[in-house]
């Protein structure tokens, strides 16, 4: 009787136990078939392609020495498989990459459509930031890592505006995690530079891990982009950009050759280092830059307008010898510091006297002007702007370049009505204020025709890229109207009474140079622009916002450029 119920007893517990070794296989079959159904099922297809996208490397962009300006460096990125990807691992995949479980899963829908191909989750990663994920890969199935180009800016702060910086492409066309010019001539250049990705196929099982090389199709290699040379100086450009911020101001500073048309600096301060953009820009570093109230992503050697003040003389001056409304002896009534037109009163810095243009020139006076002016209208006066390459846009290349603005009739009546303006704003215009306004790379390449006496080359920033055809029509040069304008410029240096002569005085070369001080809220613009013959034939301007006095305070940032970029004159 006891061994029965011992028999009986076992019996039992080996009943109890088969059943719930039943019922722990049917909870993990239901969870392997219908709660994680989906996953596998397509894990257990057959192995499959994956094609793996390779960027190619961005051209070099080098300066006209040869300098290297932009490069690229290999950097790690982690991407992932869609089809491959165990969502499950969501969170801890997230953590590792350091993005939120939410944004990781974004970015997996969204790339969906081509389950097979990887899609960029992390970029610019460096070794430190790998490091984890590295070490985790093996726990997260469809999560890879890889090495691709990451841009680089050798000399950022000198260069930020004209190269630019590159960014994620947002076409529809591009793929995820794909690179792109976004602002400079890395965007305006950016189908030359981008070059062309390569793919790469490879036979991985349901795991994600590679079985063998594919056989069909070979992979292709990715292309770097070409390289390109810039007609810029580097040594030039870091110059300006060092003199600009001494100042603390606001400013640029551009230079060209004028018998060339090359741009050789094109400086704009403050700046800014795109090297943040490349390797990922945080949001408290975008949020302090647009947020400045000195805006450094604005690019203010072509970008920003200013009215060129008495900069425009020269415009002014040509065509009224041109015209024949003055010649070089002409002595209007004398300036007294002011002239008057019916109720208002257009003023002269200081009382000049009876002079003739090229002293009008020399010492700026605005007075000369307004007297001889009356013999033009605006229509002639715009027509003649545009001879100089002001009101509109002249290097294609340089992206959100300005056209300024060269107002003519018809302007003038949409803005004011017809009847509604007159002589008065005629005046205004003659001195470079009122509607005018002229980029410095307009100033400086209109300084360059004079300098050129008509036949400065179109200007252009890449070597060996200049358009034929000069600025002024070769119709439209007067090579006398000219030699007084030059004239009158070099007497605004070697004259005592010129307003860059104690700013220039001791200077190794000739210089032919004029000031300008356009009026503005808060204090006024400073500009000097000018060229020499010697040592090399360069054209210079330079803008100072609310720097007060072209003379006195554009005229010494000028000088120090010129001289730390040519030397003092003496012989080695």
């Amino acid at each position: 009787m006891v061994f029965s119920e011992r028999k009986g007893w076992v019996h039992f517990v080996y009943l109890a136990v088969v059943l719930i070794l039943f019922l722990l296989m049917g909870a993990r079959l239901f969870y392997l078939q219908i709660v994680r159904g989906d996953y596998y099922r397509g894990l257990s297809s057959q192995n499959h392609i994956r094609v793996v996208i390779k960027p190619a490397p961005r051209g070099l962009i080098n300066d006209r020495n040869g300098v290297v300006l932009a490069d690229s460096r290999p950097s790690f990125i982690v991407t992932a498989v869609p089809s491959e990807f165990d969502t499950s691992r969501t969170g801890p995949a997230a953590s590792l990459l350091g993005i939120t479980p939410e944004s990781l899963t974004a970015i997996l829908e969204e790339a969906s459509s081509v389950p097979h191909r990887p899609v960029v989750i992390r970029e610019s990663m460096s070794v430190e930031e790998v490091s984890p994920v590295a070490e985790c890969i093996y726990r997260i199935p469809g999560l890879l890592i890889d090495v691709a180009p990451l841009r680089r800016y050798h000399r950022p702060r000198d260069f930020c505006h004209i190269i630019g910086y590159v960014g994620l492409a947002d076409d529809p066309d591009s793929y995820r995690g794909e690179i792109t010019g976004r602002t400079g001539l890395e965007r305006s250049l950016n189908d030359i530079l981008k070059g062309q990705p390569g793919l790469h196929r490879e036979v991985v099982d349901a795991m994600g891990r590679v079985v063998e090389e594919y056989r069909g199709t070979e992979s292709q290699e990715p292309l770097p982009g070409e390289n390109i040379v810039l007609t810029i100086d580097s040594e030039l450009q870091r110059i300006a950009v060092e003199e600009l911020d001494k100042t603390g101001l606001a400013g640029a500073v551009v230079v060209l050759d004028y018998t060339t048309g090359e741009l050789i600096c094109a400086a704009s301060s403050p700046a800014y280092d795109p090297n943040m953009f490349s390797r990922g820009i945080s949001l408290a570093e975008w949020n302090s830059l647009i947020e400045d109230p000195m805006k450094p992503l604005f690019c203010r050697a072509w970008s920003a307008s200013y009215p060129p003040a008495s900069t425009f003389k020269l415009v002014t001056a040509y065509m009224l010898l041109r015209e024949g409304y003055v010649d070089r002896n002409t002595m209007p009534n004398p300036c007294y510091g002011s002239y008057t037109l019916g109720d208002t009163e257009f003023g002269c810095w200081r009382a000049h006297g009876r002079i003739d243009i090229l002293d009008a020139i020399a010492q700026s006076c605005d007075v000369y002007f307004y007297r001889t002016c009356q013999m033009s209208s605006i229509d002639q006066l715009a027509e003649y702007a545009g001879y100089f390459g002001l009101g509109s846009r002249l290097v294609a290349l340089l992206p959100d370049e300005g056209s300024g603005l060269v107002p003519d009739d018809d302007y003038m009546d949409a803005s004011y009505g017809p009847g509604g303006w007159g002589l008065g704003n005629l005046l205004n215009l003659s001195i470079g204020q009122g509607e005018l306004l002229a980029t410095p790379l307009q100033m400086a390449v209109m300084t360059g025709v004079v300098a050129s006496g008509g036949g400065m080359p179109s200007p252009h920033i890449l070597m060996g890229a200049g358009r034929e055809g000069t600025v002024m029509p070769e119709d439209r040069v007067d090579p006398d109207a000219f030699e007084t304008v030059r004239e009158g410029m070099l007497m605004t240096v070697e004259s005592s009474s010129g307003t860059l002569h104690g700013a220039f005085t001791g200077f190794p070369w000739p210089f032919f140079g004029k000031t300008g001080t356009a009026e503005c809220p808060g204090n006024n613009h400073a500009m000097v622009v000018g060229f020499l013959e010697e040592p090399s034939p360069l054209v210079i301007c330079v803008v100072l916002e609310h720097g007060e006095h072209g003379g006195s305070i554009a005229g010494p940032v000028t000088r120090q450029i010129l001289e730390k970029y040519l030397g003092n004159g003496e012989p080695e």
